[in-house]
């Protein structure tokens, strides 16, 4: 199999990520902040130190504001309804997956107004932005990069503006940490997965809050803490996390962590950038080919959208399947993205989202299949 849908979930994973996994499960088995026995204890190392790993992936001090979840959408959604109050107005872009357009259109209902800044071709419409920055809006929020076309926004840039003007803003890190930099002092908020750019586990995932931002907690339960009390603790993490937290996956993105910290972001980048830039120059070879994602993989992080002037979607899909090649057909769950990109009405794209472990082999296989069924 040639794997091209990274931007789902990474395969294969990190180097140690099973070993680690299965080491727990074999080993340690049990649960953290519940007893003084020492697999007890080694379980809450594991989760001590992943924190303190993805404390330093991010650039920041305070390992104890990141709380572990299950997928960056339960992290999304602890975000906008832990800070979103009725009446408030959010700001946010047309590109964003479900995970944070859903949460935000269920508070509609609570009388929150969502606003979205324009796009022009592939670009923010800096007038439209500034507009509607200075709307004052009580929350921004938006993606690092576009899982439907891969294109990197001006993240760092956008933050900035609108935290000059008192904004808080949560960035959707879900397809740029572990390619991209990011540095977590830059936003009030960052939510990710641990199973996409960060090589682990699926299951896993997270999200950082600042010093001085506050979030009510959605779940409240049992935390190894206080337990004399019947009020959820305030002190972080424990009020964000609740209940057995995923300790075997944490386990696995422990290992991955410590494989991209080795490796390092540029060389993970610069690697993403030679495959990406192979697969859009074979691609653009194609006439019948329509690409939808940016062609300068300075601004892509590694996702190419497409669609045939020849094959529909399903069709097209199909023999990729077959020939052993696997990508993804549809919205991937961010319409409003395709309605900005006008493949909404056709169904979606092709996208093929090839990953750190991808080889200039696999890129020329997959494009001679394409190219084939395009003559």
């Amino acid at each position: 199999m040639i794997y091209l849908d990274n931007a789902a979930t990474s395969f294969p994973k990190a180097p140690g990520v099973v070993e680690a996994m299965v080491d727990f499960l074999e080993n340690v088995g049990a649960n953290a902040g519940r007893a003084s026995y020492g697999q007890a204890r080694e379980a809450s190392r594991i989760i001590y130190d992943t924190r303190k790993l993805l404390a330093e992936l991010l650039g920041v001090l305070h390992e104890e504001r990141i709380c572990f979840t299950l997928n960056a959408t339960q992290a999304l959604n602890l975000a906008i309804k832990g800070l979103v109050k009725p009446g408030m107005t959010v700001l946010t872009s047309p590109l964003e997956h479900n995970s944070v357009m859903r949460p935000l259109r269920c508070l509609e209902e609570q009388n929150v107004k969502i606003r979205q800044f324009a796009f022009k071709e592939l670009s923010v419409d800096w007038d439209d932005w500034s507009a509607k920055l200075d709307e004052n809006p009580d929350l921004v929020i938006f993606t690092a990069a576009s899982n439907v076309n891969g294109l990197v926004l001006p993240y760092r840039e956008l933050a900035q503006n609108a935290r000059q003007k008192g904004i808080p803003v949560i960035l959707d890190a879900a397809q740029a940490l572990g390619t991209l930099p990011i540095n977590g002092d830059d936003y009030d908020i960052i939510c990710f997965p641990g199973h996409k750019g960060l090589l682990g586990p699926m299951g896993t995932g997270g999200l950082y809050i600042s010093p001085g931002i506050e979030i009510a907690s959605l779940f409240q339960g049992g935390t190894g803490s206080r337990s004399s009390e019947e009020l959820q603790p305030e002190v972080m993490p424990d009020k964000l996390e609740s209940g057995t937290l995923n300790i075997p996956g944490i386990a696995g993105l422990n290992s991955a962590l410590k494989f991209i910290l080795h490796t390092g972001i540029n060389k993970i980048r610069k690697h993403k950038q030679e495959i990406t830039a192979n697969l859009i120059y074979k691609l653009t070879e194609i006439p019948e080919l329509i690409l939808h994602s940016p062609l300068s993989v300075q601004q892509n992080a590694g996702v190419i959208s497409l669609t045939s002037r020849r094959l529909g979607l399903s069709e097209f899909a199909l023999h990729l399947d077959r020939a052993g090649i696997a990508t993804r057909m549809g919205l991937h769950c961010a319409p409003s993205a395709h309605k900005t990109l006008d493949t909404f009405s056709d169904g979606g794209t092709i996208r093929l989202s090839p990953g750190y472990f991808t080889t200039r082999e696999e890129i020329d296989q997959a494009v001679a299949v394409i190219k084939g069924l395009h003559e």
